[in-house]
């Protein structure tokens, strides 16, 4: 009977270790807080079209679409979505959900005056003189025109330390360290940062309504420009001698049923020359077309939409 029962217990230690040593099937698949898709793939005949906008542009690109529907983001497709780019002004709408977190709390108000050193900051497109702002307008300058002196005093209110711990508590692997560059990232990370900020905006938080307005309203968008559609957004790009060389766009879109998903998308020219914002509205278009092929391909009980 006593040998019995150490058999019993052996084989049980040994079934208990073996599970543990075994990730499960959705910790297997997470990647920067985004879990993969494993049942959907992108036609022949999208990625067909997909190659012909990539072999237009001599371009590093990496893009993600997600759907956003569930409790956490859900990789529909992606292209180099853990390849390192210029996270460059993208990085604001992070800034835009830790502010908004940080007036939640009582921290901050949106009538909050923060006192701005044109003198003592890296960045100098502020267009005004140093002085005392509110909170409500240095948001608003920071979404709306890619204010980068904004974003700056909001670093420095934050702390690099503290504000990269925000990040990681997003599940996002961006890590800024300096006051004079805004870090690099992956798509999966921006995809990460981007489903908090979503989920934020539509909570009954004390600031959602606020942010996600900003977002909708934020003036230059590629994505939005390709696809004519309504979306919510933060862009970014990187000016070097009269020249851009990386570029990047984040969007909600909003869908013709009323839904949404996310689009992330980061471009990087290989040789010295402008950008192209055509290739990132032309390779919008075709990933608006991904989406819907993913989404028409499911049964319908899984048909969940996001609400935009």
């Amino acid at each position: 009977m006593k040998l019995s029962k150490r058999i019993c217990a052996f084989f049980l230690s040994f079934l208990l270790l073996a599970t543990a040593s075994v990730p499960s099937a959705q910790a297997a698949c997470r990647l920067g807080g985004v879990r993969k898709n494993l049942t959907y793939s992108v036609s022949d005949d999208l990625q067909s079209a997909l190659d012909k906008v990539y072999k237009r542009y001599n371009f590093s690109v990496g893009w993600g679409v997600y759907d956003i529907s569930g409790r956490a983001p859900k990789e529909v497709a992606s292209h180099n979505a853990n390849k390192k780019f210029q996270s460059n002004c993208t990085i604001k709408a992070a800034m835009l959900l830790y502010i908004c977190k940080q007036m939640d709390e009582g921290k901050l108000s949106l009538d909050t005056k923060m006192y701005v050193n044109t003198g003592k900051l890296h960045y100098h497109d502020f267009g005004r003189g140093s002085g005392s702002y509110t909170v409500e307008y240095l948001l608003t300058r920071m979404i709306h025109v890619s204010n980068n002196v904004c974003y700056e005093t909001f670093l420095r209110y934050a702390t690099k330390e503290t504000f990269n711990l925000f990040l990681a508590g997003l599940g996002s692997g961006t890590v800024v360290k300096s006051y004079n560059y805004m870090g690099d990232c992956t798509v999966s990370d921006r995809a990460a940062e981007w489903y908090a900020l979503y989920k934020y905006c539509h909570s009954r938080a004390e600031h959602a309504d606020f942010a996600w307005k900003l977002l909708t309203e934020a003036k230059f968008s590629p994505i939005r420009d390709g696809l004519k559609k309504t979306v919510a957004h933060k862009s970014g790009w990187y000016w070097e001698s009269g020249m851009y060389g990386t570029a990047g766009d984040c969007a909600v879109v909003q869908t013709e049923n009323g839904g949404c998903y996310l689009m992330v998308m980061f471009t990087k020219n290989n040789t010295k020359g402008n950008y192209s914002q055509a290739l990132m509205r032309e390779l919008a278009v075709v990933l608006d077309k991904v989406w819907e092929e993913y989404y028409d391909s499911l049964p319908l009980f899984r048909r969940k939409k996001a609400k935009f």
